[in-house]
């Protein structure tokens, strides 16, 4: 091939770099536009030219959302390592600014971080607050594969999602509760069926989604499916669907129960053993890690959430 044949991309800039990693990582537009601080219309625009750049559909758009196509997968591969030494400048940036003496950079899914990162992070904080703590959204389908491409060492992630034979080790697993808006039929019960909760119209994720699978594996058991109102992306999202009383959706105890009184939510247990929620923290060969990436990732194998008072302790 000449070089004359190789396509410029004049006028292709960082943002639009950073726009698209994003679309790749959380499968969702409007995500990706608000943590680039860029409206809606203006993020499309964006993505729309960069795949007339490469001259290849890069995304295949459908009421579900989006998803990489075999050309779009190559062009995330490429646009991490472009972004990856721009990453590694910003870091170094911050870092002689504001004298911190160390990074950790984390990939997680958006249920650790709205339930469990923030108490998590608070305490590593406390024996090192010196170190810098990153922590990037991507989707738990996603998190292997990002690893593996180096844009972090340590990832947490649902453990039905593939691991890539990377090192891994539990950290929370919690019961998954239906979520229902004040005043919904079912909000009396304390316990419930899944089956019995079909005839409702729920919130669902995409189809990637392993708690949506489950569910929908169980729906078919019993000779039924779910009735899905609407589709988000992400549960805290689906969460706030429900509290405009758009229908049920099912998350983990501890997401659930940190938008509750927010969203005046009300939580009901689902009978069965089936429905839990595990994640995992996955990461690279500890020889690779820095100092600070060990100290990380100990503090992940061995913080626990305190304990919450009973309800007869209360009492």
């Amino acid at each position: 091939m000449k070089k004359s044949d190789i396509p410029s991309l004049h006028g292709l800039d960082v943002r639009t770099l950073r726009l698209y990693e994003a679309v790749a990582a959380t499968g969702n537009l409007t995500q990706a536009a608000k943590a680039n601080h860029l409206a809606i219309g203006a993020a499309s625009r964006r993505i729309k030219n960069f795949e007339t750049m490469i001259g290849k559909p890069l995304l295949e758009r459908s009421s579900r959302g989006l998803s990489l196509t075999p050309a779009g997968q190559l062009i995330a591969e490429h646009v991490a390592k472009i972004l990856e030494p721009l990453n590694a400048l910003g870091i170094a940036s911050m870092v002689l600014r504001r004298g911190i003496k160390g990074h950790v950079r984390v990939l997680s899914n958006g249920a650790a971080i709205t339930a469990h990162l923030p108490s998590t992070l608070s305490r590593f904080r406390k024996k090192h607050p010196s170190v810098l703590v990153d922590v990037e959204e991507v989707l738990s389908r996603n998190t292997a594969q990002a690893l593996m491409q180096k844009r972090a060492n340590i990832g947490i992630l649902v453990d039905t999602a593939p691991t890539l034979g990377l090192a891994h080790f539990p950290y929370r697993n919690e019961r998954m509760l239906l979520v229902a808006p004040a005043g919904h039929p079912l909000e009396r019960h304390a316990r419930i069926r899944f089956e019995d909760t079909l005839d409702h119209e729920y919130i669902g994720l995409t189809p990637s989604s392993s708690i949506y699978a489950l569910l929908g594996e169980q729906a078919r058991s019993v000779g039924k499916t779910i009735r899905i109102h609407a589709q988000v992306g992400g549960l805290d999202n689906a969460c706030r669907m429900v509290a405009s009383g758009l229908g049920l959706t099912v998350a983990p105890e501890g997401l659930a129960r940190s938008l509750k009184s927010a969203l005046n939510l009300k939580l009901i247990e689902l009978d069965g053993d089936k429905y839990v929620f595990n994640q995992i923290v996955v990461h690279h060969n500890e020889s690779v890690l820095t100092d600070m990436e060990r100290h990380m990732l100990e503090h992940l194998r061995t913080d626990r959430e305190p304990l919450r008072p009973s309800r007869r302790a209360k009492a």
